[in-house]
């Protein structure tokens, strides 16, 4: 398992491309996914970056939900109608579309952080914001994830 680590700010260009840290280029190849791949709309103010791989994995899980439930094709709707396949150019740039970039009130710069099976893309000052709220439950999260 090659899981994606470590935190970097990054500027968009006057195109709105930004570069993929080093680290987490590397990580993509490992995944075979250094080509393209695929940010949705994440959890809590930020984006999701997924390799084509894990894309997929998530895909089914989505498509598993009971489609009966109201629930399920709400979020299926926005899952889907915010996900973009992102090609990444031979200088490991890829193109943060105007949406995306809303949903995370992404302007000029982005935080890359690694979140093991994916990378969660922040506005600077929001992830700083997030980080600062949530470091003095670490202790207590690990005991809960770490069972």
């Amino acid at each position: 398992m090659h899981a994606f680590t470590g935190q970097y700010t990054h500027t968009l260009d006057e195109k709105r491309r930004v570069s993929i840290p080093r680290k987490i280029l590397e990580t993509l190849r490992a995944h075979d996914s250094a080509d393209e791949i695929v940010v949705t709309a994440g959890l809590d103010g930020c984006l999701f970056l997924y390799t084509k791989q894990g894309f997929e994995e998530i895909a089914r899980k989505v498509d598993g939900s009971p489609l009966g439930e109201e629930s399920t094709r709400d979020f299926q709707r926005n899952f889907y109608s915010s996900t973009e396949r992102c090609p990444v150019d031979g200088n490991g740039r890829f193109l943060l579309g105007d949406t995306l970039r809303a949903l995370a009130s992404i302007s000029d710069r982005v935080t890359f952080v690694g979140s093991g099976q994916r990378v969660e893309l922040w506005q600077p000052d929001a992830w700083t914001a997030r980080q600062s709220r949530t470091r003095a439950h670490y202790t207590t999260q690990a005991k809960d994830v770490l069972r």
